[in-house]
């Protein structure tokens, strides 16, 4: 009886539990809404992927995976590689976005911002230099 009991309780629990919840959105839309952007963003890292040439010449970046919440394996030379902090691959008013952020030696805190640009199959940007506190307009070619 006492097993009827909480098990009833139980179901009352989780019944008002999913009723409160109803007035908050469809988990199934939120569900949905989550797993399509990192779909596009799939087909698009297929264009991205691989190693990309700084147009000065002698600096490159190489996206390798796509991970969870949209992150990238990504490394950067210069020539000699330099360890890549964070990496991010995300849309923005429109516009397809990479963010690497380099944490090494001489490089703590210095980012890369970059549109992805389809007709021209270019990354066009912005890199800030943070120990020297400067930005640069960079642009990098798919090797």
């Amino acid at each position: 009886m006492k097993v009827i009991k909480c098990a009833g309780l139980l179901v009352g629990v989780w019944t008002a539990a999913l009723l409160t919840g109803c007035g908050q959105g469809d988990p199934k839309t939120e569900v949905k809404a989550t797993v399509q952007a990192p779909v596009q963003l799939t087909a698009t890292f297929e264009k991205i992927k691989g190693k990309w040439m700084r147009s000065d010449g002698g600096y490159y970046l190489e996206f390798k995976r796509l991970m969870p919440n949209n992150e990238l394996e990504a490394a950067y030379f210069n020539p000699n590689p330099i360890h890549v902090g964070k990496a991010r691959l995300y849309e923005e008013r429109g516009f397809t976005k990479v963010f690497v952020e380099l944490q090494d030696v001489n490089y703590p805190g210095s980012r890369y911002t970059l549109i992805f640009n389809v007709e021209k199959k270019q990354l066009i940007g912005n890199y800030f230099q943070a120990t020297q506190g400067v930005d640069y307009e960079v642009s990098f070619e798919k090797m």
